[in-house]
């Protein structure tokens, strides 16, 4: 299922202790200054210069962690991405939530983002738990997962399916729900329904949103078919 709607709207009207995993990359500030006149090598998804990748990006973390947190079951895995720019002030809101931070997980990416400190070739990824700890399904995992960017994206900040199937596929079962309350393009909802997961997204953004629902009426007829 996916809804065009408010996230924070959304989680606000949901029944608290129903949701099994939350997988999301969440709306946050992002630097600017990518394609100023001395540095014009910066360039990419900020050659704007004005911190802005899409329009929704400047919605905080108090807006809705608490439901967030409320949502999930009592005994249950969130996983959220993140940038070294809000890596500190992510991990604390979770905290005052109620979440427990479990790991600070790393996707190292085949390609790099323009820096003048360092070329960013990798993204944060925060695991954090609700209730007790809770070993994951697959405990050979590593805490970087090196896999391949997404080519042609059909959303600027699209995630590869086969890094999100290993965050579903180490935090829940077949047949749970699988919840991305900011799901862009639906990549999230791809991996969680080709895991025999189910999976409700919510995407502000129409455009974003009439996506993710054609990208996951595709999956299910191919699901279907097999």
């Amino acid at each position: 299922m996916i809804i065009n709607a408010d996230a924070r709207a959304y989680l606000r009207a949901h029944p608290s202790d129903a949701v099994d995993l939350i997988v999301s990359d969440i709306p946050y500030r992002v630097i600017s200054g990518g394609n100023t006149t001395k540095h014009r090598r910066c360039t990419g998804m900020l050659s704007a210069n004005d911190g802005k990748i899409f329009d929704h990006n400047d919605t905080h973390f108090t807006e809705y962690m608490d439901d967030l947190y409320r949502v999930l079951k009592p005994v249950a895995h969130c996983y959220l991405f993140t940038n070294l720019l809000n890596l500190w002030d992510l991990q604390t809101e979770m905290v005052r939530a109620g979440f427990k931070i479990h790991n600070l997980l790393i996707w190292h990416k085949d390609n790099t983002t323009p820096n003048r400190w360092y070329m960013k070739n990798a993204e944060y990824v925060i695991m954090a738990r609700k209730g007790p700890a809770r070993t994951i399904y697959t405990p050979g995992k590593s805490v970087v997962q090196q896999v391949k960017n997404v080519r042609g994206k059909m959303h600027p900040t699209e995630k590869p399916v086969d890094l999100l199937k290993t965050y579903i596929e180490a935090s829940s079962k077949p047949g749970e729900l699988v919840l991305d309350p900011f799901c862009g393009s639906g990549s999230t909802g791809e991996a969680a329904l080709s895991l025999g997961r189910r999976f409700v997204g919510v995407e502000i953004d129409k455009k974003y949103a009439d996506i993710a629902r054609n990208r996951i009426n595709e999956v299910q007829n191919d699901n279907t078919i097999g």
